[in-house]
């Protein structure tokens, strides 16, 4: 009887709901507030103003506005709280954690997953003594967006050492022939010789799930490729030069090449050398429309094979002038590596693998003559002319820009980070006395003073030199002394302070 009874209250119950429902329409979601005009909402109250006030001019309920005044007077946050397992370690030190990673990045030591993963473990263990894994990592990285995924370039110590004052060097070499000359975009030039890379060490492809391990057959090549290329900052292309090693080739190895005045050539080694070099010159001189004024500026890298008496006097001959970028600096300064070579050799690379594909015995082999010819496919796709001319208004070459030069020397020293972003400055680079758990590496030393002479085709006698050494002596023990004073007022050691609340 009475289990009947709850049955008919509760059937009774239904009808009226659904009569309800359909007699005032569609029901409204509830209203969702952000934590902004939550805090603006309980400040007026706060400041004075009566919440039936507040309410009308807000059209926030009245009871609303009453439930957040009592949890800020509780002291609740108003701010919603996200589903999910509470972060193991405390906000403030996973700020730390954030700070380190971009400190570590800022000073050229950008860090991984795993290194990331251990510190938060070291972290965990002295806060709360649970260790963490893969789901914090996950999450951390959830909670701060500004944080990715990225693929490192390997950059040797020497050439992340480029400074100030080698731009002011390269600015001042390049003034003297803009005022004198007033050259146009059309006599400024850059000339870089790269190696075509025709093996690759490892690819990301797509397998069972489950593989324990997946290779693949690279194509057999037994030789080495470069290319001599050279542009102006007008986007002229002059034709490329292809070298091999040896000192034969087979004589139809450019037939149906479909690059205009395209060269080949051998050398010992593979590369450019002093002769090629001087005979490049002439090709150069050859290649450019004689409307172009002379003369002609070209800038290059300080490699041994650009600069030798013989490179210097056929320069003169051709009134073609030689501009040296700093040394260990091209990836900086140089138009070609900067907007060229990558695109030309990434090309390069997906032809390859398209013919390896495409070959169902599974056993191609790259000769000379498929090298070149698939060199010149990946030339004749790209699109130089217009990337060079990028390139060099990017490096500050032509239009000359000190402020370009200095912009390409701060991306670097700053990793590639956004200007916005600063290291944290209770991050020290120096060990913690006592717990190193976040520390920057030491910073790199820069390389040591010359201690040879640059003759540079002057005759110097043993009294000369002596001159030469005592003043270079001297300047060194003057800047020596500046140094200590000023590191003696400014050197100190830091502890790294974790504030737990």
């Amino acid at each position: 009887m009475v289990q009947n009874l709850r049955l008919l209250i509760r059937s009774y119950r239904f009808v009226v709901e659904q009569a309800w429902r359909h007699s005032s329409g569609p029901v409204t979601p509830m209203p969702t507030y952000s934590a902004e005009v939550k805090n603006s909402v309980v400040a007026q109250v706060q400041s004075g103003a009566s919440v039936a006030a507040v309410a009308a001019s807000s059209g926030i309920l009245d009871r609303t506005i009453m439930k957040w005044i009592t949890a800020a007077t509780k002291g609740t946050p108003l701010e919603p709280i996200g589903r999910g397992p509470k972060p193991r370690l405390p906000e403030e030190a996973e700020r730390h954690i954030y700070e380190w990673i971009v400190g570590r990045q800022l000073v050229g030591f950008p860090t991984d997953r795993g290194q990331i993963i251990r510190k938060a473990k070291d972290v965990s263990l002295l806060v709360c003594g649970e260790q963490l894994g893969e789901g914090w990592y996950r999450r951390f990285m959830e909670r701060n967006p500004t944080l990715a995924n990225r693929t490192a370039q390997s950059i040797s110590m020497r050439r992340n050492n480029v400074c100030e004052e080698d731009l002011a060097t390269l600015f001042a070499t390049l003034t003297k022939p803009v005022i004198d000359l007033d050259p146009n975009e059309s006599r400024v030039f850059n000339m870089d010789e790269t190696a075509i890379q025709t093996r690759k060490k490892s690819k990301k492809v797509v397998a069972i799930r489950g593989s324990s391990s997946v290779w693949s057959t690279d194509p057999s090549v037994n030789f080495h490729l470069s290319m001599v290329a050279c542009g102006s900052a007008s986007g002229f292309v002059v034709p490329p030069a292809f070298i091999l090693p040896g000192k034969t080739v087979e004589w139809d190895i450019l037939k149906g090449c479909e690059v205009p005045g395209a060269t080949v050539t051998t050398s010992p080694s593979g590369f450019i050398n002093t002769s090629l070099f001087e005979r490049w010159l002439h090709f150069f001189d050859k290649s450019v429309p004689s409307s172009v004024k002379r003369p002609l500026v070209l800038v290059l890298d300080g490699c041994g094979s650009h600069y030798s008496v013989g490179v210097i006097d056929t320069a003169a001959r051709l009134d073609i002038l030689l501009v040296l970028l700093p040394p260990n600096a091209t990836h900086l300064l140089q138009p070609l590596d900067v907007a060229v070579f990558a695109q030309l050799k990434n090309k390069l690379c997906n032809l390859i693998n398209e013919v390896t594909v495409e070959d169902d015995a599974g056993r191609y082999s790259i000769d000379k003559p498929t090298a070149v010819r698939m060199a010149e496919m990946a030339w004749t796709s790209s699109i130089i002319g217009r990337n060079i001319r990028i390139g060099f208004r990017a490096c500050g070459i032509f239009p000359l820009s000190r402020v370009n030069t200095t912009n390409r020397l701060q991306i670097y020293q700053r990793n590639g980070a956004p200007r916005h972003v600063n290291r944290a400055m209770w991050l020290q680079v120096k060990s913690t006395v006592e717990k190193e758990i976040l520390v920057l590496p030491s910073k790199s030393k820069k390389a040591p003073k010359r201690k040879r002479v640059t003759l540079g085709g002057l005759l110097l006698t043993h009294a000369k030199l002596e001159e030469t050494a005592i003043v270079a002596k001297s300047t060194k023990r003057t800047k020596i002394g500046a140094t200590s004073v000023i590191s003696s007022d400014s050197v100190q050691v830091l502890q790294i302070l974790w504030i737990l609340l």
